[in-house]
């Protein structure tokens, strides 16, 4: 199959092989954030105190220059989940290359998957817990930015649509992400790391069976002759919206790792009337409740002729982020570092996502319209680089923990997240005068 699938029946008013890349991204999620809320603690209480028996340690450690013997667990485990989470956002560019020139979307999705679940198994094997996670970052790669590049497949390239089907992907982003906390912890503390970290091994087995036999019904095109890829979509002006884009949302992603960083440590140096399981899992809810409501709301001001466009969303939502941040980090100052209620930092989470459902699907959809012909799942990766950058950025500030001042630490990330605001405001022009493909306000 070389093109778009299309089907006279629609869900939601959007093609049918939508629900299926929803279900597939939703089992893959559950597995990663479900490692991914484990990960520092586990590192922490279980991989480091043992670490000369882990393969490859000391190597890793002589790469990253750390010490073992004076750099401590904190900063140690802060900066292998920086690499190790921002390195799941950086192999989507292998993949996506793969699947553009090589082999095709659907049979790197499914080498990838295979991966991830051989990585999941391999965890709790401490002498191969760093080779588990390589071949989870390698998988995910195969995965990550072919799964939205399939997304953007089912759309014309005018199509209006494209970006309220980002939204409802990204709901099967959250749905798993909701529940891998809740799950994954609740296994953890009642039948061990074994049973935690195969939970997170079945999600992806789920995915996998699931894709495997729908693949047949999506589009796989392949890469089209580079001399006839048509010009129209790859000029300067889509150049520059793209890097702009990238370096905004990179310090965006800076404050958003920060929720299973930095924020993990203060909220359990802290007692809280929240378990940290459940605050985590409110970012996902809010997904799951917010984009119905956001993409009706949407649909309602496009038949009015009054729906934002997408540099409009961004802006609007990297906005609210850093409402939220500065509202950390003033409260962090009020009381004197103390961590604040739950119920606050339940506001912060919830906030938080507000303004991601109105910055990332609108960025993915700018992605994917501005894609040039034949790479499209490698300018979806690129959207998924910024991840990586603010992952490497986060896990290296998250070592700042503990040797600057709690008030100062949150200081400085509202300030990186300020940057990020900047960026989309300087995007929201660029956009206005980007090719016609792109929607603009009503």
């Amino acid at each position: 199959m070389t093109g778009r699938a299309t089907s006279p029946r629609a869900l939601f008013g959007h093609p049918p092989g939508l629900m299926l890349l929803f279900l597939v991204e939703m089992w893959e999620r559950f597995s990663f954030y479900g490692m991914r809320t484990l990960l520092i603690v586990y590192l922490t209480a279980v991989v480091l105190p043992d670490a000369g028996h882990v393969a490859g340690y000391a190597t890793l450690c002589a790469l990253l220059h750390l010490d073992p013997a004076t750099a401590g667990p904190v900063r140690i485990s802060s900066e292998l989940y920086g690499l190790y989470s921002g390195c799941v956002y950086l192999t989507p560019l292998l993949g996506g290359l793969l699947a553009d020139r090589l082999f095709g979307k659907r049979a790197t999705i499914i080498a990838g998957g295979a991966l991830i679940v051989a990585g999941h198994l391999l965890l709790t094997t401490r002498h191969w817990f760093l080779a588990a996670l390589l071949l989870v970052v390698i998988g995910t790669g195969g995965v990550k930015g072919n799964i939205a590049a399939q997304v953007a497949d089912l759309y014309e390239p005018g199509d209006p649509r494209r970006e309220r089907g980002f939204s409802i992907f990204y709901v099967g982003i959250n749905v798993g992400a909701t529940a891998a906390p809740i799950v994954c912890s609740a296994l953890a503390g009642t039948l061990g790391w074994n049973a935690a970290f195969m939970a997170t091994s079945i999600g992806m087995i789920a995915g996998l069976a699931l894709y495997a036999f729908g693949a047949a019904h999506l589009p796989d095109r392949q890469a089209p002759d580079p001399a006839a890829a048509a010009p129209a979509r790859t000029g300067g002006g889509s150049f520059a919206i793209l890097a702009v884009l990238t370096l905004a949302a990179t310090f965006l992603w800076i404050s958003y790792e920060q929720q299973a960083n930095a924020l993990v440590r203060w909220m359990a140096a802290s007692p809280s009337d929240m378990g940290l399981a459940w605050l985590q899992a409110i970012p996902p809810a809010m997904v799951l409740c917010g984009t119905p409501l956001l993409t009706r709301h949407w649909s309602a001001r496009a038949r009015a002729g009054r729906e934002p466009g997408p540099g409009s969303k961004m802006l609007i939502g990297a906005a609210i982020v850093l409402v939220m941040q500065l509202l950390l980090a003033v409260l962090s100052l009020a009381g004197g570092g103390k961590a604040p209620p739950g119920w606050v930092v339940a506001l912060y989470f919830a906030g938080w996502e507000i303004g991601d459902l109105y910055f990332s699907p609108a960025a993915m959809g700018v992605f994917s319209r501005l894609a040039r012909p034949g790479f499209e799942a490698v300018t979806m990766a690129v959207w998924y680089l910024t991840v990586f950058a603010g992952n490497i950025a986060s896990g290296w500030i998250g070592g700042m923990w503990g040797s600057v001042g709690i008030s100062a630490y949150w200081f400085i990330v509202a300030a990186l997240t300020a940057v990020g605001v900047a960026g989309m405001a300087v995007c929201r022009p660029l956009i206005a005068r980007a090719p016609h493909a792109v929607p603009q306000d009503a």
